[in-house]
């Protein structure tokens, strides 16, 4: 019995590809159904992320195949040309790969933590339709635990990992310093700004108020944020002097702010901090030389971010030496598991022909390495 991987990611395939491979829960259920049905089969656990799409299986040599093309009946597509897009994994290779991808080294952001419940979501579901057994669930629940270990023991996924996080920790000390807690974004509704209202929201103490130049976006943001007032982006300047934290990031080529008309909507005079997340940037930057005023603009973010990965490619030496540790425990379980049914015959061994005369056969029978590895294991044991 061997455990594979069969995988389709970011590293292997665009997203034209990956949404090709996309499982409502409906079909998630169906694929490991029908995956267990298959002969070569015994146990498997499907992950769907927009990211990635695996399979993880043990059963026999030809599983692998089976499961390929199982995976490209199901989503009705060409099995030939979507070849060059699978990776495969097998034994301590797809147990590795579990392990890295559980704990967010695998991720298009390294670190991240939402894979984490990606992947305890993808097990439950397996294990309650009953398509694991005994390899998959010990494999799964160390995984998991692995994870755990790599997100206790290393700051892997306490350092900031975008841009929109770092303006976000930003507001946060800002924050925490004045206790200042009404935040403006204009251009909300776009990519970076979503990002930075969902990493604000959550904190009851900050207001925000976003703006938009369409109707559409506003009504939809208000009913899925109703905490969110939205404006029109025209009147913005209306709202700049209620204003404590003012955060851009549009795709305008024009400013979004000049000092002119900041001058002009400024009547109460407090410490303001404006965040420029923007290329070209939005905020006239000679703001700066007004009272009372802070600008950080995309320079000043890109360069904390740097540091962060700095910071990050240390913290993923360490993550890489827990998984390889914990990767060693699994393999020497999966090991010993498979040389249980013997044990009973070496016993017999032993009392039939005397430790001595079975250690000497032992001796025969080994390579000069495997043999060191037998005799020190025995050294180790005698002094413990």
């Amino acid at each position: 019995m061997k455990i594979y991987n069969v995988s389709i990611s970011h590293k292997t395939a665009p997203v034209e590809v990956r949404e090709l491979l996309a499982f409502t829960e409906e079909e998630k259920v169906d694929f490991i159904c029908n995956a267990i049905r298959l002969e070569s089969v015994s146990e498997c656990v499907l992950i769907t992320t927009c990211n990635r799409s695996e399979v993880y299986l043990s059963g026999e040599q030809n599983a692998v195949e089976d499961i390929m093309l199982l995976l490209v009946q199901k989503k009705k597509l060409e099995y030939e040309p979507m070849l060059k897009y699978f990776r495969i994994f097998q034994q301590e290779k797809a147990i590795e790969h579990l392990y890295k991808v559980a704990s967010g080294m695998d991720s298009m952001l390294i670190g991240e933590d939402e894979i984490l419940g990606q992947v305890k979501s993808a097990y439950e579901l397996a294990l309650n339709n009953k398509t694991t057994g005994y390899y998959l669930n010990t494999l799964f629940r160390d995984a998991i635990t692995c994870a755990k270990r790599v997100k206790t023991d290393t700051n892997l996924s306490k350092t900031s990992i975008s841009i929109a996080t770092l303006a976000a920790h930003a507001v946060f000390d800002f924050q925490s310093q004045t206790g200042h807690k009404k935040v403006l974004i204009i251009g909300l509704t776009g990519k970076m700004g979503t990002i930075v209202m969902k990493n604000l929201y959550k904190h009851q103490e900050i207001t925000l108020i976003g703006t938009t130049r369409k109707h559409k976006s506003k009504e939809d943001i208000q009913v899925i944020y109703p905490k969110v007032t939205m404006v029109d982006y025209a009147n913005r300047y209306d709202y700049i002097d209620e204003a404590d934290i003012i955060v851009s990031a549009t795709t305008s080529p024009h400013y979004t702010i000049t000092k002119d008309m900041l001058h002009k909507n400024i009547t109460v005079q407090k410490e303001r901090l404006f965040l420029d997340l923007a290329v070209p940037m939005d905020i006239d930057r000679t703001i700066r030389s007004m009272e009372g005023i802070t600008l950080y603009d995309i320079d000043y973010f890109t360069e904390l971010s740097k540091k962060n990965n700095e910071q990050k490619l240390m913290e993923v030496e360490r993550a890489k030496q827990i998984i390889e540790e914990e990767v060693d425990e699994f393999l020497k379980w999966m090991s010993f598991k498979e040389f249980i049914p013997h044990l009973s015959d070496i016993k017999e061994l032993v009392n039939k022909e005397g430790f001595e005369k079975v250690i000497y056969q032992v001796r025969s029978q080994s390579s000069s390495k495997e043999l060191d590895i037998i005799l020190d294991s025995f050294k180790r044991l005698l002094e413990s």
